[in-house]
């Protein structure tokens, strides 16, 4: 989404770029195609992008389940259901089952949660064996996953070009001087009074 700078602001359609105010604030973006949507949910040569977006649903909602049922508000941040959709897509993508991939979440997002502190009471007399026990049998069975690595380095977008305008990086409607004439022209024409 674009936003909308300047002293015009505009709502509606016009060259396929659609114009309007979501709260305060006015944006544009390109009309979407309803033959293109069609066609991704038709087209046999697409059925490998739509399997793709099927199985990141699966991952979506199992994430789903665990983020908002299981992980205290103040695991949760801003980018953390993102990752996790990314992981559990990734192990489904690599052949592990449903179940699997349930485990594999569990079992990282209770490496999220900080630890409780908790003290054994053990007998004065105990030995460096029973220590070493119940050491053991705390761990839990399951393989930690290794954290996702985020990389630093993020590409750019270019600027989009929608007919002669550029929507610049920093979503800013950038239009060229002969346009605005055009505009500032029909608009004064229009508010002339006809000569009688």
């Amino acid at each position: 989404m674009a936003k909308q700078v300047g002293p015009v602001f505009i709502t509606g359609t016009i060259d396929g770029i659609i114009f309007y105010k979501l709260g305060d604030t006015y944006y544009l973006r390109s009309k979407g195609d309803y033959k293109s949507a069609k066609r991704m949910r038709k087209d046999p040569g697409l059925k490998r992008t739509m399997a793709n977006a099927d199985r990141f649903g699966v991952a979506a909602r199992m994430v789903k389940r665990v983020y908002y049922r299981q992980l205290p508000g103040t695991v949760r941040k801003p980018g953390l259901f993102a990752r996790l959709t990314g992981m559990v897509n990734k192990w489904l993508y690599q052949g592990k089952t449903k179940e699997e991939a349930q485990e594999l979440l569990l079992a990282h997002c209770q490496t999220l949660v900080p630890a409780e502190k908790t003290t054994l009471e053990q007998p004065v007399h105990s030995t460096q064996k029973q220590i070493t026990e119940a050491n053991t049998k705390a761990s839990s069975p399951l393989p930690m996953p290794k954290p996702i690595a985020v990389p630093n380095n993020r590409m750019v977008k270019k600027a989009r070009y929608l007919s002669r305008w550029k929507v610049k990086r920093c979503g800013r409607l950038q239009v060229p001087r002969k346009d605005v004439a055009s505009v500032m022209q029909t608009q004064l024409t229009k508010s002339d009074p006809a000569p009688c």
